[in-house]
């Protein structure tokens, strides 16, 4: 018999939240009971869970005695605030939101460092780090295995969904607003977001890096377990909605011949190849990331100049693969082996 636990979601009226609660209908997880949770001034609605209407209960009332696991996936400071409560209250806890972030807490990517999870009893805390650097984890996993890694460059090209709700109707806003003809107000961005490219995301430090650089350096590391690896991150904002592209050269400790690039990828762990950029065969955010379940790889070749260099073209639906499936499929990795 699989093994099932009770389990609370808190924070489900978030954008993040939303695609939980879409994983959950497409999806099978070892989750008993569901309780789904929002504070005080959200909560009180319904929600559908498997055909059943499910009341959102209030997080300041609950009692997270009651279920074995919590998961956070909506506001950083909700889960700040309330993750400690729950692992006092005897509950492990996944935290999609970013509020922790320490060196004694896990930080894992379910299909490339599931290993890490053994650190867990430490602090009953299990971090999943943000989409950009899952979307990188696993399109670099294949090549790690294979040949080992010596450096990674990267660009990602960032939909406004990465950075919240607000970014995503401020975007709509000054597109409706330019395609009027009306002037476009900034609201949440220093610069015009829609119809242009915005290469600055966070604050940027005296080496001339951004906050989403730094972090998705720091962060790749950690969940590829390689801690002194030159990792080269540039972070753009692009104007759409959702969705995240990433162009990245990994360079090898060994050659990789062509021919085997393309059959790691296809038996890798939740990555599609789609490598036919001649016919059009290439994957884009929009209309093949979005709504998927995988990392989609194309443009996919060794570098002519340099053969241990590797070249590739990475997309991803960033709220639905990056952020939410991960966090269900390592709260199942925490139920199956540790609860």
């Amino acid at each position: 018999m699989t093994k099932s636990c009770d389990v609370a979601i808190v924070g489900v009226y978030g954008i993040v939240g939303e695609n939980v609660m879409s994983l959950l209908e497409d999806h099978a997880f070892p989750f008993a009971t569901v309780h789904l949770l929002e504070t005080r001034e959200a909560a009180g609605g319904r929600l559908m869970i498997h055909g059943q209407s499910q009341r959102v209960e209030i997080v300041e009332q609950f009692d997270f005695s009651r279920v074995q696991l919590a998961l956070f996936v909506g506001d950083m400071d909700l889960a700040a605030e309330w993750a400690p409560k729950a692992v006092a209250a005897g509950c492990a806890v996944v935290d999609a939101t970013g509020a922790f972030r320490d060196a004694d807490i896990p930080l894992v990517v379910a299909e490339v460092n599931p290993q890490s999870l053994s650190g867990f009893a430490t602090r009953r805390i299990v971090a999943c780090p943000d989409s950009e650097v899952a979307q990188a984890a696993v399109a670099l996993k294949p090549l790690l295995d294979d040949a080992g890694l010596r450096s990674v460059n990267i660009a990602t090209y960032q939909s406004m969904s990465t950075q919240g709700k607000e970014e995503v109707e401020a975007l709509a806003l000054q597109t409706g607003r330019l395609l009027n003809g009306q002037p476009a107000e900034r609201g949440a961005f220093d610069k015009q977001a829609a119809f242009n490219l915005i290469p600055r995301i966070g604050e940027v430090d005296e080496n001339g890096d951004s906050q989403s650089e730094r972090r998705l350096a720091e962060d790749l590391r950690r969940v590829l377990g390689l801690p002194d690896l030159p990792v080269s991150a540039t972070c753009v904002l692009v104007p759409i909605f959702f969705g995240t592209a990433q162009a990245m050269q990994a360079r090898t400790e060994q050659v990789i011949a062509g021919k085997r690039l393309g059959t790691l990828m296809r038996k890798a762990k939740g990555i599609k190849l789609l490598d036919k950029p001649a016919e059009g065969g290439y994957p884009t955010p929009v209309s093949d990331a979005t709504g998927s379940d995988h990392v989609w790889i194309s443009r996919l070749r060794q570098d002519r100049l340099e053969p241990h260099s590797v070249n590739l073209w990475a997309v991803s639906d960033n709220l639905r693969k990056g952020v939410a499936l991960n966090s269900l499929e390592v709260a199942g990795l925490l139920i199956k082996d540790f609860l």
